[in-house]
């Protein structure tokens, strides 16, 4: 799609102006004369981008921002200003302008600058795109994926699901196990009966005999009364035993008279209960190694091995890191203030870059984190933990970075940007936040520094006790 700017200003000669210079790029360009009707062609059609002017009659620039913003258009802003207007030109960025430019303007950089937001503007489009994507195709039961290997996943689940089958599910921790088997639960014709779910790894062998089985009054200390048992809880309906690998030898042997016969006693009792269950397992572990080294009982495994579902990691599934990511963003965008409603391209470029040991709960918590950590309505990648952005500065005067096809005030605008937030984050590091102290110690004033905290999204708060930050962190 060609991308519209609209350029507004009251100056028929500057609108001539920018019109020409911001069209050299393809861009489709429309004028408007002042605020109010600027305002009326936004409304009617489609814009991308808007440079306005700061200071216009009847409706000024920054009014315009903020009724763009307050009707939630999406769509970037860039303020020119004068010399007088920078404490204005802040204030119209804490209200949602993507940046200002002081007049006289230089049409390069002014150039660079409106192609760098549209850029961004059109990251964020897409990622609009797949919140859309995630709500019509790529939802199921609780879990989104648009790899062939999931997709193949959910078909099996919608084709053994309603056959009450036994399921072993296979995958490392955190790739979903217990979703799958909640899916598999909603599909099952017993779906109105409870599932109910047990980790095996986490209890001692007795207490995982009386918490399978429940027990009667006095069978132990502390026994009072009788209690049910998982499986007499979950009758009619399904029971999810988790990492069913690490149960030991001799449970392993009551699990598999009671997948035989359906029948067990309590413990401490004689009569013998009957239930019917549909039994899902999952583990971590490869049971058929297991078998061969003689930790798990071969009659059990081919009992819990009727249909077997394999879940890829994440790592082998880069393509939903995205869907996943915002997935669990709009989760928790209600519960942040402000609200966090953005993933910043350089932070995305840092999940995608990401192993992801963890799988998707570790990308969850990893959200989880950025959106606790954000500053303003987009997790940048300094808002993500260290272990999956790892905070290495990049060295400013790389050959790299020189890149002889961009105009040289672009290029010094970047690299002077560089050098300036490296240059502050760690003077906050070293005088923990201390405002007044890096101004002393920068030589600049104490409104300079400030000015360029906003400017660079530093929240001195952060730095406030960096003896106990991560160094790799700053």
């Amino acid at each position: 799609m060609k991308r519209r700017i609209l350029v507004v200003d009251d100056t028929p000669l500057i609108r001539e102006h920018l019109r020409v210079i911001l069209g050299m790029d393809g861009d489709e360009v429309e004028t408007a004369a002042d605020g109010r009707s600027a305002l009326i062609a936004l409304r009617e059609r489609l814009f991308h981008l808007v440079v306005t002017d700061l200071r216009m009659p009847d409706m000024s620039g920054f009014e315009l921002l903020t009724t763009l913003r307050a009707e939630k258009m999406p769509l970037g802003v860039i303020l020119l200003t004068g010399h007088g207007d920078t404490q204005i030109a802040l204030d119209a960025m804490k209200a949602g302008a993507d940046d200002f430019v002081t007049k006289p303007y230089e049409p390069d950089h002014l150039r660079f600058l409106v192609q760098r937001i549209l850029e961004r503007r059109r990251l964020i489009d897409e990622l609009e795109q797949l919140r859309n994507q995630l709500r019509a195709s790529y939802s199921f039961h609780n879990m989104v994926s648009k790899s062939s290997k999931m997709r193949r996943i959910f078909d099996m689940i919608e084709q053994v699901g309603p056959l009450g089958s036994t399921v072993l599910i296979y995958g490392e921790t955190g790739t979903g196990k217990e979703l799958v088997a909640q899916a598999l639960h909603a599909a099952d014709n017993r779906r109105s009966g409870p599932l109910n779910a047990l980790n095996c790894a986490v209890l001692h062998e007795s207490l995982l005999e009386s918490e399978l089985f429940g027990h009667e009054r006095g069978a132990f200390t502390g026994a009072d009364r009788r209690k049910k048992g998982r499986f007499e809880l979950a009758d009619s309906g399904t029971l999810f035993l988790d990492e069913v690998g690490d149960v030991s030898p001799a449970m392993q042997a009551k699990l598999l008279r009671v997948l035989q016969s359906g029948t067990f006693e309590r413990v401490g009792g004689t009569e013998t209960v009957k239930v019917d269950v549909r039994i899902i397992a999952a583990t971590n572990k490869r049971l058929e190694d297991e078998v061969k080294a003689g930790r798990f009982r071969p009659d059990l495994f081919y009992r819990l091995n009727v249909v077997r579902l394999e879940l890829p990691p994440l790592r082998e599934r880069t393509e939903d890191i995205p869907l996943l990511a915002m997935h669990f963003l709009d989760k928790l965008t209600p519960m942040s203030t402000p609200p966090v409603t953005e993933i910043h391209s350089e932070a995305m470029q840092a999940l995608l870059s990401h192993s992801w040991p963890g799988n998707v709960r570790e990308l969850e918590n990893a959200i989880k984190a950025a959106v606790a950590m954000a500053d303003g309505s987009s997790i940048h990648r300094d808002a993500l933990p260290a272990a999956v952005a790892p905070r290495v500065p990049r060295p400013v005067h790389s050959g790299s970075i020189i890149d002889v096809e961009r105009p040289l005030p672009d290029l010094t605008c970047d690299l002077i940007g560089r050098v300036e937030r490296d240059y502050f984050t760690r003077l906050l590091a070293k005088y923990k936040g201390n405002v007044a102290r890096c101004a002393k110690h920068s030589g600049l004033s104490r409104r300079s520094v400030t000015q360029k905290l906003q400017k660079y999204e530093l929240d001195r708060t952060r730095f406030k006790d960096s003896a106990t930050l991560d160094p790799a962190e700053l």
